[in-house]
């Protein structure tokens, strides 16, 4: 897509990955192409140049002509160096820009694990985390994705409701647990609204404490009844429109209980089964009507499809 579109307008099209392998070496996307460049030498360099209008004189120049005067530096047609010379050079470029970043974290991803970042969207900003979400610092509300018998996960899966069950609940010297904060409450909850036992409406929202993720700063957790389990199957079914009452009951609750900060995951990207990018689709048609309002939002993922997916769709968004 670069060596179609050239440098001039780069700001056209979204790279992700280019872009995370930029932000990786903190440099700008010029800058980090242009050291490549450098460290290549004789018709690679020149042909790399031309190929991608990194050449003086060339940022503005049409691909067809970027390609023909590439192709004159190895003797050959544009079609001919299509097909061999090029394909060498892209495959190059991008080997050469994985080996500058190699060693800041850089996964291919366009945002290295454990790391943040701001995205500027509709007049506001989202906040995308790539990281577990144990980590997360500095956020009053984490959303968790539960089933609609608001049966949290056992704690040796990996699944975000299992990792929060575990890093909520109050342990003794020896890491033994004396109190299962989450789901306590839960079951609580559920009793206290006569469905123990039973299943709540997709896209119920229910507040807990957030047990010893206090310690993170994080004030409330909400558990968001989004899947739906299939009977006599292990598998789930996760709804846009359970999504989307979803986050509009924790918008809700969170105005209600004076909460500003709140951070939500891609409901179904895991055991629900869903595509990481329809996950992000069901959350951000869920998401956008409330970017003018006055909440902190934040989306959290620790999987590469998911960052992929989240990056892509924020950056469309912008």
């Amino acid at each position: 897509m670069l060596r179609r579109a050239g440098l001039l307008r780069l700001r056209d099209h979204e790279l992700p990955a280019l872009t995370g392998a930029a932000d990786a070496a903190g440099l700008p996307i010029d800058d980090l192409l242009d050291r490549v460049v450098a460290g290549l030498d004789g018709n690679l360099a020149q042909a790399t140049a031309y190929t991608f209008g990194l050449a003086a004189g060339t940022r503005d120049w049409p691909a067809q002509e970027r390609r023909k005067q590439a192709a004159k530096l190895y003797g050959v047609s544009p079609d001919a160096f299509r097909k061999s010379q090029e394909e060498l050079i892209l495959k190059n470029l991008a080997h050469e820009i994985i080996k500058l970043v190699d060693g800041y974290g850089y996964t291919g991803t366009g945002l290295p694990l454990g790391t943040t970042r701001r995205i500027p969207v509709g007049g506001t900003a989202v906040t995308l985390h790539r990281r577990p979400v144990e980590t997360l610092r500095g956020v009053e509300v984490i959303v968790s994705s539960e089933n609609t018998y608001l049966e949290m996960s056992k704690t040796y899966k990996s699944s975000l409701s299992a990792t929060l069950r575990n890093a909520a609940a109050v342990r003794n010297e020896a890491g033994d647990v004396v109190d299962d904060v989450l789901p306590r409450q839960l079951r609580a909850w559920m009793r206290a609204h006569g469905r123990e036992g039973g299943t709540v409406i997709a896209g119920t929202v229910v507040p807990t404490s957030p047990g010893e993720l206090a310690g993170n700063g994080v004030r409330r957790v909400y558990h968001a009844a989004t899947v739906v389990p299939r009977p006599g199957a292990d598998r789930y079914d996760v709804q846009p429109v359970a999504v989307v009452r979803a986050v509009r009951n924790v918008f809700g609750l969170a105005a209600h209980e004076g909460m500003r900060s709140i951070c939500f995951p891609l409901f179904g990207a895991g055991r629900g089964g869903l595509e990481a990018g329809t996950a992000f689709d069901y959350l951000w048609s869920a998401l956008a009507p409330y970017l003018g309002e006055p909440f902190d939002i934040h989306v959290i993922t620790r999987s590469d499809q998911g960052t992929r997916a989240a990056l892509t769709g924020l950056q469309s968004a912008h």
